[in-house]
């Protein structure tokens, strides 16, 4: 039996290799950071102009903004604490983000203009985590995490309340996006793998209709929706080598590898107005560093 499994596993990768094979050079890359500490979890604003991202290079996990060539790398906040995975509010204004200074992982929300920071939430069970605004500005949609083997999607109203639990299972659902139209995220999940390997879907959250969207006997995760909402950009973890990302219709179809670097690369985001732009994580020369993708149409 189980010969026979590693049997079909193989048959699959070889599969996967030849469906995407001719697509692996169709882009093209630029490091926008480049240096001997960890950049990453990138993403642009909502207008394009600016690029939030988190790096250790003080020493400690803090937010930092660059142009989109990279120039002009600053940080918005610095402090003796973790403040991390930025993400930005539709307005462009302000910034959500999870920090430890109050004694645990709770939201704060940055306000660019004047700096300040405001701790939005108060949850007494688990820690929130990949929080993003919906494009509205009026919830929140977050993974709550129970434990390393457990956690789930919320949403929550704007001031960090919890309105109603978007998933309820006894393993790990968490990073959701939100769809441009404001009614869909996707996310990544264990709930059908017995809890070894993730797998993305997208959940309707007006009726609650939930479908898998891949299905890969290794990790499948960090989904990010294209501006037009026809594409979801994500990560897969590679038979033997680091994880490479792949691009997928909306509804799982047409799934097709994008890069090949043998250090890995995760955490795709798209531009908020360009279908050939994407931001990514990539392990450069021994750390972590934030590139932009240029995909070349055929």
């Amino acid at each position: 039996m189980q010969s026979s499994i590693k049997i079909l596993i193989t048959f699959l990768v070889l599969i996967h290799w030849y469906n995407v094979r001719s697509q692996i050079n169709s882009i093209q890359e630029s490091c926008l950071t480049n240096n001997k500490f960890d950049n990453r979890y990138a993403s642009y604003s909502p207008d394009g102009k600016k690029i939030l991202f988190e790096s250790n290079r003080n020493g400690n996990w803090n937010i930092y903004i660059m142009d989109p060539n990279g120039e002009n790398q600053q940080s918005l906040i610095t402090s003796k604490y973790a403040d991390r995975r930025p993400s930005w509010h539709p307005n462009g204004k302000k910034i959500l983000f999870e920090s430890e200074r109050s004694g645990k992982i709770e939201l704060y929300l940055l306000n660019l203009k004047n700096k300040k920071v405001n701790k939005i939430s108060n949850l007494k069970n688990g820690e929130p985590m990949f929080g993003s605004f919906s494009p509205n500005g009026k919830f929140i949609a977050i993974g709550l995490k129970e434990s390393e083997d457990k956690s789930n999607i919320f949403l929550l109203n704007k001031k960090g309340r919890i309105i109603k639990p978007l998933t309820n299972g006894d393993t790990r659902s968490t990073y959701p996006r939100w769809s441009k139209n404001g009614k869909e995220i996707t996310y990544f999940s264990r709930k059908e793998t017995n809890n070894k390997d993730d797998e993305i879907y997208k959940l309707n959250i007006e009726n609650g209709h939930d479908v898998r969207l891949t299905n890969w006997p290794k990790h499948n995760f960090c989904p990010s929706w294209s501006y037009d909402g026809n594409k979801i950009a994500y990560v897969t973890s590679m038979e033997g080598t680091r994880p490479e990302i792949y691009i997928m219709d909306s509804n799982g179809e047409n799934q097709t590898r994008i890069t090949a670097n043998n250090d890995g690369d995760t955490l795709p985001s798209w531009h908020p107005h360009k279908e050939d732009k994407l931001l990514i994580t990539g392990f450069r020369n021994g750390s972590y560093q934030i590139c932009e993708l240029k995909l070349n149409k055929k």
